[in-house]
């Protein structure tokens, strides 16, 4: 694969082929043999020093997580276990069935964002991020969603589908989790379909219901954030994000991110 160099300039953006530069033999034997200067090592050892203090702030940052938020799970489990407990001793058997099938679902998205605050734990305190495909990040959306809905959304895969960057990863994977939940929520849809298309150099996300839609100019509600964090995460990364809707549907949301590509050597 041809390295790529990212120029700029008034307010256009290309791409052009760079080659990056291969030292030949002599200019590696000459590099070995010449010492280094003590600037050089001042550099290296202040470049060592940064590396370090970094992986100290992730070590610390784990062990918060640790102590804060999982143990705030862990709270809430043991206070929806005794709701649930009253609950059974409150209402009438017969509208048990519905109480224990909601109980089961708080409980299982409580496992899962445990789950995925153990996964953060373990990539802060290793340096590392275990990583999956973009399309089987979002496939495990669908399969979420599918365990909690009626309709069986349909996944759309065209072209060459991947993110260079775990945070694009991500954000493509949240906005999923997010729009799936509002259709399951507000949309009453008959139908959901999923795509994921790749460009040689961006992905782009479609997520269309055919629900009851809605007015997307309309401010929302107090205490809703749904779009709006959608939006923010799709422009921190530098992407697109675009929503269509009307009252009677359908929805229509749409975001794209450029393929991350490093600047090629000078």
């Amino acid at each position: 694969m041809s390295a790529t160099a990212r120029r700029r300039g008034s307010g256009r953006r290309w791409d052009v082929p760079a080659t990056p530069a291969v030292p030949d033999a002599a200019a590696k034997t000459a590099a070995k043999k010449t010492p280094a200067k003590p600037k050089d090592a001042a550099a290296a050892g202040h470049a060592e020093s940064g590396i370090e203090s970094a992986k100290r702030r992730l070590h610390r940052l784990a062990l918060d997580v640790h102590d804060g938020p999982m143990q705030n799970l862990a709270v809430i489990g043991f206070s929806l276990g005794d709701l649930r407990r009253k609950l059974t001793a409150l209402v009438p058997a017969d509208q048990q069935a519905g109480i224990d099938a909601g109980m089961e679902q708080i409980g299982a998205e409580l496992g899962r964002v445990e789950s995925d605050l153990r996964s953060l734990i373990s990539a802060l305190e290793h340096g590392g991020v275990t990583s999956v495909p973009v399309v089987d990040a979002v496939e495990m959306e669908i399969e979420e969603f599918e365990r909690r809905s009626a309709v069986a959304p349909e996944l759309i895969v065209s072209g060459d589908v991947r993110t260079e960057t775990d945070s694009q990863r991500i954000a493509l994977q949240s906005i999923t989790r997010s729009a799936l939940a509002n259709v399951a929520k507000h949309a009453a849809a008959q139908t959901v379909t999923v795509r994921l298309i790749g460009a040689p150099d961006s992905v782009t996300l479609v997520i269309e219901d055919d629900g009851r839609g809605f007015d997307p100019t309309r401010p929302p509600k107090k205490g809703h954030f749904g779009l709006k964090g959608m939006r923010e995460r799709v422009a921190m990364l530098g992407g697109t994000f675009d929503v269509e809707s009307r009252p009677g549907g359908p929805t229509r949301i749409t975001a794209t991110l450029e393929v991350w590509r490093p600047p090629a050597p000078e």
